[in-house]
């Protein structure tokens, strides 16, 4: 009786594919789950129904194990297993709601990035040109140009690839007519059934998907719990959304007022301040592990570098740090001796001592100063829109989604795009700066030589037998810090919480605020240590 009652349990087990146990989720200062218990069989589709607002989307990212024990003021607790084992991030697939395609990447190119990424007990999927040709999605068509639907049936294509029996679907038939809602569910009902695999699909609008489920749970915000609901009372679900719908909004409008209060809202400040500084302090130690290129896929690492070696250092940066040299060569020598006081009498006598003061400011002070503020406001702006588009169109979800880590692939190749292309910059601005320079002077003295002007522009740079200049490892040394330093700045604000395209924007400003200040600072500092051994 014993062993029959055990053998009974270790089959049920084996028929779970998902398990929940007195899971708490808290987001901010509300409860949405307490002690929620939920059974999810393997090889069926389950819905997760309940009012828009009531925290689905994040009981989902909680399951697949994206989302960590706590966040951004989200925490949760409890026991999660998916195929006997603890959730963690990498260990199920996920179609996103607005798909967090890899737009720089092509559809094969999408398939293969989860390809790449699986691990060695992940089940075997179709090629992927096969996979793309079975789910009708054009290979020749650049991603961000495809259609809705395309866009939709790549997305399973992807979760499909990685190769995992669990497939998370978040809202997939949000915003789409009936009619289009209807095929989203045929397919995934299509790809339940021909790929084996468990769907788990979060959707407030679920009247195409009920057809094809085989359990529903509801997402109680009264009771806050995961009620699975008999299926003789999947009719009665819309008066119970209905219902719960307008209780919710109360809530959620009383909830607002209530954060409207000066003391809620300052120390709500207060604690940010609190872990945004511990998250810098932590961020700043770790950054030489950071530079540790820890690939899964070297090849996709790669990529990664090209994409943000490009965006930094890419011709239109050139050629501004070129601009910009060339005004600062230009402004440098010709206010200097067109504008030095009663130049008649004396320049005649510093004329060589004005042109090697030229040189030395512009190759130690001028510009590695307003080099690397360009650079600041320029590339560090460009890596931080970047990747708030990313974080804003869910990618870097998609990534830990697929066991690719953001800070692995991202910023890793963002640090070192800096540590190459900011000297780079600085150099071509530099030589740009000499140049104008030389034209300069002898517009202004047509008597004299190329020869006169290199010999005294660098007198106080040249080391006989040298390549490199007198200063070169103090230019070299705080222009990687600036650069390192604008990297990690750009993308910990890029990376940060994403609800709307405005704070994609605001990210930008932050980081070109913060970033600015930082080379600034840089240079104040050095400027002590540095120029003190003068003579």
């Amino acid at each position: 009786m014993i062993a029959s009652e055990a053998n009974s349990s270790e089959d049920m087990s084996e028929d779970l594919q998902v398990k929940i146990e007195n899971l708490d989720l808290i987001a901010g200062n509300r409860t949405l789950l307490d002690s929620a218990t939920a059974r999810f069989g393997r090889g069926k589709i389950t819905l997760i129904v309940g009012p828009s607002g009531v925290g689905k989307s994040l009981l989902l990212k909680v399951l697949s194990g994206i989302l960590p024990r706590e966040k951004d003021g989200i925490r949760y607790s409890g026991q999660i297993k998916v195929d006997g084992i603890d959730t963690c991030a990498g260990n199920s697939g996920f179609v996103f709601q607005n798909f967090a395609l890899f737009d720089e990447f092509s559809p094969t190119a999408n398939v293969r990035f989860a390809i790449s990424h699986r691990s060695s007990n992940s089940i075997k999927t179709p090629k992927a040109s096969r996979l793309l040709n079975d789910l009708n999605v054009p290979t020749h068509v650049p991603t961000s140009r495809l259609s809705g639907g395309q866009r939709q049936r790549l997305a399973i294509a992807r979760a499909l690839s990685y190769g995992k029996e669990t497939i998370f679907f978040d809202e997939p038939t949000a915003g789409l007519d009936i009619g289009t809602a209807n095929k989203v569910a045929e397919l995934i009902g299509d790809t339940a059934r021909n790929h084996n695999t468990t769907a788990i699909v979060v959707t407030h609008d679920y009247q195409a998907l009920v057809p094809i489920a085989d359990e529903i749970y509801f997402l109680d915000p009264i009771t806050k719990s995961l009620d699975l609901v008999p299926k003789e009372k999947w009719s009665d679900l819309p008066e119970r959304l209905q219902t719960l719908s307008a209780t919710s909004s109360q809530a959620e409008d009383e909830q607002a007022k209530e954060k409207q209060g000066i003391v809620n809202f300052s120390l709500c400040k207060l604690k940010q301040f609190a872990i945004g500084t511990t998250k810098f302090i932590e961020e700043a130690v770790l950054l030489p592990v950071r530079l540790i290129p820890i690939w899964k896929s070297p090849i996709w690492g790669l990529r990664f570098f090209f994409h943000f070696f490009n965006l930094i250092t890419g011709i239109t940066a050139m050629i501004y740090l070129i601009i910009a040299g060339l005004i600062l060569g230009f402004v440098t020598t010709f206010f200097a001796f067109e504008y030095l006081p009663f130049r008649r009498f004396s320049l005649p006598l510093i004329r060589e001592d004005i042109l090697a003061a030229v040189g030395f400011g512009l190759y130690r002070i001028v510009i590695p100063v307003i080099g690397t503020v360009l650079i600041a406001a320029r590339c560090g702006s460009a890596v931080a829109a970047d990747v708030g588009s990313k974080e804003y169109g869910r990618q870097l979800d998609a990534m830990r989604s697929l066991n690719a880590s953001p800070k692995k692939y991202l910023l890793t190749n963002i640090l070192y795009s800096f540590l190459i292309g900011a000297p780079l910059l600085i150099y071509l601005s530099f030589q740009a700066a000499r140049w104008i320079s030389l034209v300069v002077f002898l517009s202004i003295f047509p008597n004299e030589s190329a020869d006169f002007w290199h010999q005294y522009f660098h007198r106080q740079l040249e080391i006989s037998g040298s390549f490199f200049y007198v200063g070169t490892d103090w230019v070299l040394f705080k222009v990687l810090i600036c650069g390192i330093g604008i990297g990690a700045i750009s993308y910990s604000i890029g990376a940060q919480s994403k609800l709307s395209s405005n704070d994609v924007s605001n990210s930008v400003t932050r980081t070109t605020l913060y970033s600015t200040i930082f080379v600034l600072a840089v240079h104040f500092v050095f400027a002590f240590s540095e120029f003190s051994r003068l003579e």
